[in-house]
């Protein structure tokens, strides 16, 4: 695995995500609300992939993931979510469910985060 934002490290670069976007804090929002409704879908279809092994399901979930928190500026997110593709593709079930248990804890944190955040 490759190395992880620290834990003083904020979940998101609202700065660079906001340049992605032009810059428009409400799109943001609405951007992070969507992203929100999709980790949950893809973390509940990961759930069953790591149980059963299905090695290809997780390397394209952790694609998908590490895709949409990129576009977010969301570094923990990605980081977690590239070594779920990586895991998946290497069929490193072990890498893989620790990784996913990252993904969570990111996951968790930018929630907290937004929760804290005045916009």
């Amino acid at each position: 695995m490759e190395k992880r934002p620290d834990e003083g490290t904020l979940p998101i670069d609202r700065a660079e995500a906001l340049e992605r976007i032009g810059g428009d804090p409400d799109f943001l929002k609405e951007l992070l609300g969507i992203y929100s409704e999709e980790f949950l879908l893809r973390a509940k279809e990961l759930r069953p992939a790591l149980n059963g092994q299905e090695f290809q399901t997780i390397q394209e979930l952790g694609h998908s993931l590490k895709g949409s928190s990129a576009n977010l500026s969301l570094p923990g997110l990605r980081q977690a979510a590239m070594d779920i593709e990586t895991a998946g593709r290497e069929k490193n079930i072990q890498k893989a469910k620790e990784s996913f248990a990252c993904l969570e804890k990111e996951f968790e944190k930018l929630k907290k985060h937004l929760a804290q955040s005045p916009d």
